[in-house]
């Protein structure tokens, strides 16, 4: 109701969301909370759903699912996320002023990248060890 037809409106619910980024182009956010701008609440109620939107599953837009992602409000951006757990590789200072660390299981093995035979292969054997600069054989009793 802004006057200006939805066919050369940028954001029809003006809701300050551009409708090729709005999830609900014709739904206003309100004041729900929307971490990563793409018109879709964080959570949805009932007088959300009500009004025909859905909860967004993924919170800060990183592509890693809330579900599964470490830091659900928090996007990786630009850090590589091997094992696609939201915890990046790496955690330089502006990734640690988010409140980030880094990962120490890149391949989410189970195994310390440390102590992995391939911190970024999940695929190698796990029944490796390092051991005073060697890698060796586990001996399993």
């Amino acid at each position: 109701a802004d006057g200006i037809g939805n066919n050369t409106d940028t954001d029809d619910d003006a809701d300050g969301v551009l409708d090729t980024a709005d999830a609900f182009p014709l739904i206003s956010i309100g004041e729900r909370t929307d971490t990563d701008g793409d018109g879709a609440p964080n959570d949805c109620d009932i007088n959300c759903s009500a009004a025909g939107m859905t909860a967004d599953t993924d919170d800060d837009g990183d592509d890693v699912p809330d579900l599964d992602d470490f830091y659900p409000l928090v996007s990786l951006g630009e850090l590589t996320d091997t094992d696609r757990d939201g915890m990046p590789n790496e955690c330089d200072f502006d990734c640690t002023q988010k409140g980030m660390t880094a990962d120490y299981d890149d391949d989410n093995d189970g195994i310390s990248d440390l102590n992995d035979v391939a911190p970024l292969d999940a695929s190698k054997p796990s029944d490796l060890v390092w051991d005073n600069g060697n890698w060796g054989e586990t001996k399993w009793q």
